[in-house]
């Protein structure tokens, strides 16, 4: 694929630079763009996720009001109320449960992983594992709030990749741009042999379900 005059030119004074330079150029790069995407994406999430803890609060409150006035008058349209609030707390907890924000399912990561890689040139997979799932941390406030209700779950996958500057920014850049979101929890650079780098990156997206579906 050829790249443009201006990335062209970009990459010749990048090339230029010391190796130093270079590392610290990149990781500052990388650090903006993670930051970024992160306060996006998880500010999404979190919104999202009170809300529909709190719809689901409402619900749970209204369909235990609707069992007891069922209980007291026995009538069809006590029964009717009950069955469509249980419905929409159905309805609320599948929602919550699903890829929040469109963040990819925890069993689809390792394929699409691979997919976009079979379709990169010049980076080469190192190893790719699955890291334990852990709950989404909430600050004490958060904490307080939340008691009781439930959590997703943060499941990361570390992928370790080797190749040139150039094609490893490209395959991040083509991972970023799928329909589906990932949590860019960590990204590590070193070079092994100039111009070959070895980069290690944790990308992680939320679940309801603590399980993998594995590797």
């Amino acid at each position: 694929m050829k790249l443009p005059p201006k990335v062209t030119a970009l990459a010749g004074r990048f090339d230029r630079l010391t190796l130093r330079e270079r590392l610290f150029i990149l990781i500052a790069a990388i650090s903006v763009l993670v930051v970024l995407f992160n306060m996006l994406l998880l500010g999404r999430v979190e919104q999202r996720r009170a809300q529909l803890s709190q719809e689901l609060n409402g619900l749970d409150q209204a369909a235990r009001a609707s069992a007891a006035a069922a209980a007291a008058d026995a009538t069809t349209a006590a029964y009717s109320q009950e069955e469509a609030l249980q419905a929409r707390l159905a309805t609320v907890n599948a929602e919550l449960s699903s890829q929040s924000a469109g963040m990819i399912a925890p069993d689809r990561m390792t394929q699409v992983i691979h997919d976009v890689l079979s379709r990169q040139h010049g980076v080469v997979l190192v190893s790719l594992r699955n890291l334990e799932a852990i709950k989404l941390p909430l600050d004490a406030a958060g904490e307080a709030a939340a008691a009781g209700k439930p959590r997703p779950y943060v499941h990361t996958v570390e992928i370790v990749l080797e190749g040139r500057y150039l094609d490893v920014l490209a395959y991040l850049q083509a991972l970023e741009g799928l329909p589906w979101r990932f949590y860019w929890r960590r990204l590590e650079l070193t070079t092994t042999s100039y111009p070959i780098n070895r980069v290690r990156v944790e990308l992680g997206t939320l679940s309801m379900d603590p399980q993998w579906i594995g590797l």
